[in-house]
């Protein structure tokens, strides 16, 4: 770390502000030391699809430090954030310093890829309710946190972004938001989500059709 960060320069960014836009020909990777960053990409209509949230810690924009591939997406700050810009070929001399650093960053993109295959398999096969059960237990898992045997998604998201999330609109999100809050399985105070039924909310998210 203090090699890549000798490199590198970082930047405070207040929330919803850009962090990185397309770009031909990156020259630089990120660094998130805190906060959260949202990566999205936009149609050529203008509608956006989360890809997902990048976590303090996390490497983001890494594709180029791997071959000549385009950024195609945006990246976004959530909360207030810091974030480390890193010059391409400074970090690809660490990666070759240090090959563990390859598998760390390996295993964080294939998470990501994970993640996105298991969104497009749940747009495929399962229904907005399930899908966006599925969601939230992910963002929990990712970034929420066990308050009295609950957990507790501690970022604010709103309907919007949710919808962007599952592929569908804010106002069926919000009508299925307001089933699995009837039910018992969620509750929610403004954009915070506690999720009151865990293994409930699990079965909803696995019953698809």
């Amino acid at each position: 770390m203090r090699e890549i960060l000798g490199h590198a320069t970082h930047r405070d960014w207040d929330r919803g502000a850009t962090v990185f836009t397309p770009a031909t020909h990156p020259s630089s990777l990120y660094l998130l030391e805190r906060g959260l960053v949202r990566i999205y990409r936009l149609s050529k209509d203008g509608d956006e699809t989360t890809f997902g949230y990048v976590a303090p810690g996390e490497v983001f924009g890494e594709l180029s430090a791997f071959g000549a591939f385009p950024r195609e997406s945006f990246a976004a700050a959530v909360h207030p954030s810091r974030v480390w810009k890193i010059p391409l070929d400074s970090f690809q001399q660490v990666l070759s310093a240090h090959p563990g650093l390859v598998l760390e960053i390996t295993r964080q993109i294939g998470q990501r890829m994970k993640r996105i295959q298991n969104r497009v398999e749940n747009l495929v096969f399962k229904d907005v309710k399930a899908r966006v059960a599925g969601i939230l237990l992910e963002l929990a898992e990712d970034f929420g946190q066990t308050e009295g045997g609950q957990r507790v998604l501690d970022f604010e998201i709103t309907q919007s972004e949710l919808a962007t999330l599952v592929g569908s609109t804010r106002q069926t999100v919000n009508g299925s938001l307001r089933d699995l809050e009837d039910e018992g399985l969620i509750q929610r105070d403004g954009r915070r989500v506690v999720i009151a039924k865990v293994d409930e909310l699990a079965r909803v998210a696995r019953a698809g059709l």
